[in-house]
C-alpha cells in the first residue's frame, strides 16, 4: 500500500516518520540505531502476529520500550529513581500482563514495570481484560510482546511467572519467581480469583519495599 493509492502512509513511512520522533526524544543515541530497532521491533511482533492492522502503531510502542531500556541499561538505578521490573510469563497474554499493570498502577511511581514473554500470543486474554477493568485497571494500552536483552538487562528485578529467564543475569539484578494458575481457558470467576491473588501478591511485594 502507497500513500498515493489509498491516502495513507504505507507501513514502512509510519516506522520511519515514529523513529524520526524517537531520535528527538532519545538525542543521545544513533538515528540509524534507533530507526534499526523500530524496523527490528516491528519484524519481531510481525513473525507471529495474526491481525497486522495495528502493528506499525504496536512496533513503535515497543522500541519506544527497548530505547528506553538501552539507555537505562548503560547504567544501574540512581538513587529515587523508579525501580525497574520486568514481568515475564509464556505467552504475555493474563498474568504477566496482570501483574504488570498492578505494579504500575498501586506503586505511586516508585516502580516502573514491563511485561514480556518467551512465545507471546497474539492479544491479551478477553477474560484478563474484563476483569482488570472492573477493578479499575485498565488494560487497554497492554498487548503481548517477547523478552528482548536489551529490556531484560535494564530491569532492576526480573519476575519470572512458569518460566526460567531466558538471558544471563546483570550484576546486582535480583529475580523472583510469582506461581499463579494460568488464566487461558478458565472461566470469568475463575480469572477473578487468580486477579485477586495477583494483587495481593503485588501489594505484599510494594509493603515489603517500603520496609
Amino acid at each position: 500500500m502507497t500513500r498515493e493509492q489509498h491516502g495513507l502512509d504505507s507501513p514502512d513511512e509510519t516506522l520511519r516518520r515514529g523513529a524520526a520522533h524517537l531520535a528527538k526524544l532519545h538525542p543521545e543515541l544513533e538515528p540509524t540505531l534507533i530507526e534499526r530497532i523500530v524496523f527490528e521491533s516491528h519484524a519481531t511482533l510481525a513473525r507471529g502476529a495474526r491481525v497486522r492492522t495495528h502493528l506499525p502503531a504496536l512496533a513503535l510502542k515497543f522500541a519506544a520500550d527497548r530505547l528506553k531500556a538501552l539507555e537505562a541499561g548503560e547504567g544501574r538505578r540512581e538513587a529515587g529513581a523508579p525501580l525497574r521490573v520486568l514481568v515475564e510469563s509464556i505467552r504475555n497474554d493474563g498474568i504477566s500482563q496482570m501483574a504488570a499493570a498492578y505494579l504500575n498502577a498501586l506503586s505511586d511511581g516508585r516502580v516502573e514495570a514491563l511485561s514480556a514473554a518467551l512465545n507471546p500470543a497474539d492479544e491479551v486474554l478477553r477474560t484478563v481484560v474484563g476483569v482488570m477493568e472492573e477493578d479499575g485497571v485498565p488494560l487497554t494500552e497492554s498487548y503481548p510482546k517477547p523478552v528482548t536483552d536489551d529490556v531484560a538487562r535494564a530491569a532492576d528485578v526480573i519476575i519470572t511467572m512458569l518460566i526460567d529467564h531466558p538471558f544471563e543475569l546483570q550484576p546486582e539484578q535480583q529475580v523472583l519467581s510469582w506461581d499463579f494458575d494460568d488464566p487461558a481457558g478458565l472461566s470469568t470467576d475463575e480469572v477473578r480469583r487468580i486477579r485477586d491473588r495477583v494483587r495481593r501478591q503485588v501489594q505484599q511485594y510494594l509493603d515489603a519495599l517500603e520496609g
